[in-house]
């Protein structure tokens, strides 16, 4: 989204929406703390709707991170009855480079300026609403709060098919993707995906490469991964969307720690020569005590 000129700007818009604005044009506002600063938010959708969402949060200069957060959340833009608010975070992330930035919750408007936003241009930075803590229980404490659990799920899952889902074994893609196919299309009868339409809608309308890796797809005969496929879904043919989503999290820790996320940092020694070094840094999501 390197194109994306809305992520920052000065303007006076506050919504949710599933689109681009083609409107680049920027204004500074006058507000009660000042100039204020259009902020948009992005975050994956708990609906059937695939599109990207965002909301434009207006902001002053002395609001924070964390009432950045707050405001999303109270908007219901990402779902009802948010229980576990302090489990999110804000992820900066530079759109032309591997450049990211967990946000201090505390950190203002003012100095996320001065400290990220001048180093490039503003329609290459995005902000990402991501789960940032986590219970130590986090499967039992989130079916009390379903919002929470289904974003960190959506999340989950999308960082397996970006990073992880081209690596592992057919038989696991198979079975990651046969869940979310009985999530995804959770009141269809057990035995629907039998029917030669449904299989061709799945396949046509949808599209295997939103359940499966691209390798699976192209490496397998056409008659022998729709066997595979309709074979795999009715072991879990019954199970109910938040069956499916426990059993993805418990089926995936098997191949993929998405307890853990590694960033690669740089580190300076010596007072007279540069030196740098690129190190991994590898992040635990923190527990929390809700």
């Amino acid at each position: 989204m390197s194109g994306d000129s809305s992520t920052l700007s000065w303007k006076v818009v506050a919504t949710c929406g599933q689109s681009e604005s083609s409107d680049t044009s920027q204004t500074t506002v006058a507000g009660d703390g000042g100039p204020t600063k259009i902020i948009k938010v992005c975050f994956t959708s708990n609906s059937a709707n695939l599109g990207k969402n965002f909301k434009l949060v207006r902001c002053h200069e002395g609001m924070t991170v964390r009432n950045i957060i707050s405001a999303v959340l109270s908007s219901g833009c990402v779902g009802p009855n948010i229980q576990h608010s302090l489990c999110y975070g804000l992820l900066l992330k530079h759109l032309k480079s591997a450049e990211v930035h967990w946000l201090h919750p505390n950190l203002t408007v003012s100095e996320l300026q001065l400290r990220y936003e001048q180093q490039h241009l503003e329609a290459e930075w995005r902000y990402d609403l991501r789960i940032r803590y986590i219970p130590a229980d986090f499967i039992e404490k989130f079916k009390e709060d379903r919002t929470t659990l289904l974003y960190f799920y959506q999340q989950v899952r999308s960082d397996y098919m970006q990073h992880c889902a081209s690596k592992v074994s057919d038989g696991m893609a198979l079975q990651l993707g046969c869940l979310e196919i009985r999530r995804f299309y959770k009141d269809m009868n057990p035995n629907g995906l039998e029917k030669k339409s449904n299989y061709e809608l799945l396949e046509k309308d949808v599209g295997l490469s939103l359940f499966f890796p691209k390798e699976l797809t192209d490496n397998m005969k056409t008659k022998a991964l729709r066997k595979m496929i309709q074979q795999t879904f009715q072991r879990y043919s019954c199970l109910k969307e938040e069956e499916c989503v426990v059993k993805f999290f418990t089926t995936l820790a098997d191949c993929y720690d998405y307890i853990q996320e590694s960033f690669t940092c740089q580190l300076v020694v010596s007072h007279t020569h540069s030196h740098i070094y690129t190190l991994t840094h590898t992040h635990t999501h923190i527990q929390y005590t809700p």
